[in-house]
């Protein structure tokens, strides 16, 4: 079965401007799927969509839409009309490196409306329709640090243990409709993140195109998965250790290779 076949004609993946996002666009659209493209800088999707269009021969919708606004999901709306998202793909997230009490209050807050509500008003919305046609995917970004309290980017883990979280329920509830979830964990990406958070990559980071496999390969076989042997061993660490330990280990390795010089 092709993902068309199993998912349906249209994907839908927020944060698709740059890195993981893109990433699964132009993979996407090379299995002949429609896309629907959501991210803040409209002329970066309409390049991303060029490109893609000429190469591949796919119909897309560029989608210029900010989820940490209040009303997003009802301008995104107007973008999707009556297409038919089959396979979802929450990826848009951002994060913060630093002392949470040094931090923008409301930049913490439109973190937590990024990464955590707009996913679940997302998925709330294509669910039904999943539901309907009983076919189709969501994949939830989480991320390695989903899997302890990471200090120096508190809010951001808390968010990613969220998406885990809800990724791994859904993926139970949803299982009888014929829908596949998946949370995919990454760690250190080569990406753009990492610069707008004010951090590094550590020190083995992986491809976007890597993180991409691993998705693709587990979707529709895994509850989630963590991206990379090294990454698993540490994601497996935090069973063996008390908490209080983890979370001290967690900040010291945050602080040696995750954080920028600024941090100190």
């Amino acid at each position: 079965m092709t993902l068309k076949e199993k998912y349906g004609s249209w994907a839908l993946i927020t944060g698709a401007s740059s890195g993981i996002g893109e990433g699964f666009a132009k993979r996407l659209a090379s299995e002949n799927m429609n896309l629907i493209l959501v991210a803040r800088r409209e002329e970066r999707l309409k390049k991303l969509s060029d490109e893609l269009k000429a190469k591949y021969g796919v119909d897309i919708v560029v989608a210029p839409v900010d989820l940490s606004k209040q009303n997003f999901l009802e301008n995104l709306k107007e973008f999707v009309r009556d297409r038919e998202v089959g396979l979802l793909i929450n990826n848009a997230g951002f994060g913060f490196a630093g002392e949470f009490a040094k931090s923008d209050v409301e930049q913490q807050a439109d973190m937590i409306r990024v990464n955590c509500i707009a996913p679940t008003l997302l998925t709330h919305h294509y669910v039904q329709q999943m539901k309907e046609r009983k076919k189709g995917a969501i994949i939830f970004l989480g991320s390695l640090v989903a899997y302890q309290p990471t200090p120096l980017t508190t809010t951001y883990s808390a968010t990613k243990a969220f998406n885990l979280f809800m990724s791994e329920g859904l993926w139970y509830e949803l299982r009888d409709y014929n829908i596949d979830v998946l949370a995919l964990n990454p760690g250190g990406t080569d990406t753009e993140f990492q610069q707008k958070a004010n951090t590094s990559s550590g020190p083995l980071p992986r491809t976007v195109e890597e993180v991409i496999n691993t998705a693709m390969k587990s979707l529709g076989k895994k509850i989630s998965v963590v991206d990379g042997r090294y990454n698993k061993l540490l994601s497996f660490i935090p069973r063996i250790v008390t908490r209080k330990t983890i979370v001290k280990l967690a900040g010291r390795v945050r602080k040696k290779h995750y954080t920028s010089l600024s941090i100190k």
